[in-house]
């Protein structure tokens, strides 16, 4: 597990410092560089599945595109260098020093300071036990697309982006092995013996989710993919509709799917990076699967989430005071800027026994409140 995070002159970080625990929730406002938090990490790997990072670091590739080293530098950064450092739980630590040569400011690829052979650790940054689930990840699609060596060999939900656009291959190919924990499992009503395996958890959650769900089934369509389609519940005791589409389905569905895979598939000491896991989720669904992460985070699977969702950070704060998860295992970051420097300054808000975070800043999910004080006619917020 990544215990310590540094970042230091890459996009608005001029010195960030995240200590982590098994879930991070990253907040705040927009362009204050919660993204690129995570970016940090994913240009560490997507130059390291490259064999290119002994070298330096290969700015744009499958994982994320940041562009040239204009782009990459912080704006008004003091030495010509970007670097990471990561400390891990019984691992070694890695710090990574990357040049920016100034007159070849459009360069795509840093050069490392130092082009010693490189040691890395079984790292869950590195290894297969990783997954990328994007903002940008894939809504519903007539056809999801196949690769065989991404999923079955590399363990990926994803081959561009984290846009989950393998998930369907992945669910049907894995679909018979066991989730990664029995603490995830649900029993279904009337069964006394779980059924442990990953088909029938993630069906379990998704009913957790959105309730209406009766089944999901996912057919190989030759060597086009795989297509996806849902059928719904019509009651106790009643069939189940006929099977719609994944088209003609909510996007929430379809957004919400890997997540669910993630959770229950990831083993333990694996890292799950989650942009925006409240997209076209409703807010009772929102607390069920933070429940879910939760408890897969207590199985020894970590999460960095950035999210702008109260019932995100509200859902990690219930589960809490449940006992589901410690406060201990979770950090929450609300991530600001310094006007003077335009850089990325950082406030951990601790998560207290019982589910709660002590005065929080301004501007922390606040506008609920603001709302009501204006609807109200009561004196300005602030």
């Amino acid at each position: 597990m990544i215990t310590l995070l540094q970042i230091k002159n890459f996009k608005a970080h001029a010195s960030t410092e995240l200590g982590l625990s098994s879930i991070n929730i990253l907040t705040g406002l927009n362009g204050i560089g919660k993204s690129s938090a995570l970016q940090s990490i994913l240009l560490l790997r997507q130059s390291y599945m490259k064999n290119l990072l002994s070298k330096g670091l290969d700015l744009n590739g499958d994982l994320c595109s940041v562009g040239t080293a204009k782009d990459a530098i912080f704006i008004s950064a003091e030495t010509d260098e970007i670097e990471f450092e990561i400390k891990q739980k019984n691992k070694e630590d890695i710090k990574l020093v990357f040049g920016v040569n100034r007159n070849r400011i459009i360069d795509t690829f840093l050069r490392r300071t130092s082009v010693s052979n490189l040691p890395i650790p079984d790292s869950s940054v590195f290894n297969n036990n990783f997954q990328y689930i994007s903002a940008f990840r894939n809504g519903p699609v007539s056809i999801y697309e196949k690769d065989t060596a991404i999923v079955e060999i590399f363990k990926q939900m994803s081959r561009r982006e984290g846009r989950c656009e393998l998930v369907a291959h992945y669910l049907y190919h894995f679909k018979e092995e066991n989730v990664s924990d029995k603490s995830m499992t649900k029993v279904k009503d009337k069964v006394k013996d779980d059924d442990p395996t990953l088909k029938f958890q993630v069906m379990e959650w998704m009913r957790e989710i959105s309730p209406d769900i009766g089944n999901i089934h996912i057919e190989e369509v030759a060597e086009a993919g795989y297509k996806v389609e849902y059928s719904f519940s019509r009651g106790e005791g009643e069939t189940v509709t006929n099977r719609f589409k994944a088209m003609d389905v909510g996007f929430g569905i379809s957004y919400v799917l890997p997540i669910i895979v993630a959770a229950l598939h990831t083993r333990k000491d694996g890292l799950v990076l989650v942009e925006n896991p409240e997209s076209h989720i409703h807010p009772a669904g929102q607390a069920k699967l933070m429940e879910l992460i939760c408890k897969s985070a207590k199985a020894g699977v970590q999460f960095i989430i950035e999210t702008h969702s109260d019932h995100i950070i509200n859902g990690l704060l219930v589960a809490t005071k449940k006992g589901i998860i410690d406060p201990e295992d979770s950090r929450v970051y609300y991530f600001d800027r310094k006007v003077s420097t335009h850089a990325t300054q950082v406030i951990h808000l601790p998560v207290l026994t019982g589910g709660k975070i002590r005065k929080p800043p301004k501007g922390f999910f606040d506008q609920i409140a603001k709302d009501m004080t204006t609807l109200m006619g009561l004196k300005e917020w602030g």
